[in-house]
């Protein structure tokens, strides 16, 4: 159970946010270059650490009741 709600928190939330800021920028005509969203990326997996962990602790609170 930690492995799955962390790596969703931790990977697949910021590539997923990370991918539809590159769509989006792409839609509106601005270049796309993937050093101007390696910081969005990374501030994103840092959150997703954090709220990865968090998620965790709620789910085992909610099973041990």
């Amino acid at each position: 159970m930690l492995i799955k709600t962390m790596l969703f928190w931790f990977i697949v939330f910021p590539l997923a946010v990370t991918a539809l800021l590159i769509i989006f920028d792409y839609f509106l005509g601005q270049p796309i270059e993937a050093v101007s969203y390696l910081p969005n990326l990374l501030g994103l997996a840092t959150g997703g650490l954090i709220i990865g962990f968090v998620m965790y602790q709620v789910k085992k609170l909610k099973y041990e009741q």
